[in-house]
């Protein structure tokens, strides 16, 4: 059965979360680090995870303006997607991330992370709770079939 990935896409990292085989759940899965704005090493590696764990779809973080404008982080995402989709991934949705990494800052914390743990993690939990988030847009879509 197929999964699928969620990235929340910054200038340095990429946190990186997937779903179980049934999609029914989002787990965090890696941390991934590259040079500042070398976003061509960071898309062969999701392409790598797509092939090696059967990706079916992937769930892109979309960083709107607080007032819902779009900005240059957006338009960032909107060209990593773009540049991945030309390079053979699965479909791509983006996500509105709005408060993702302040929510992941904050349950990390709440679980006992110190400064340095809660940096090495953050990403990663932020692309769950980007990854949770459509998963739960596809049960409400899903429920009104």
């Amino acid at each position: 059965m197929s999964k699928i990935l969620g990235l929340d896409l910054g200038t340095k990292t990429l946190g990186i979360a997937i779903t179980n085989a049934d999609k029914t759940f989002a787990v965090a899965l890696e941390n991934y680090t590259f040079a500042p704005h070398y976003y061509q090493k960071a898309r062969a590696h999701v392409l790598a995870i797509c092939q090696k764990e059967n990706i079916s779809e992937i769930a892109l973080g979309y960083p709107l303006n607080t007032d819902g404008s779009v900005g240059e982080r957006a338009r960032s995402a909107e060209r990593f997607r773009d540049d991945l989709l030309k390079e053979g991934s699965p479909p791509i949705v983006l996500i509105n991330e709005t408060y993702t990494t302040l929510e992941a800052n904050e349950e990390l914390m709440r679980l006992g992370y110190k400064k340095e743990q809660i940096k090495a993690k953050i990403d990663a939990v932020a692309a769950k709770y980007i990854l949770e988030t459509y998963l739960e847009q596809r049960r409400k879509n899903n429920a009104r079939k």
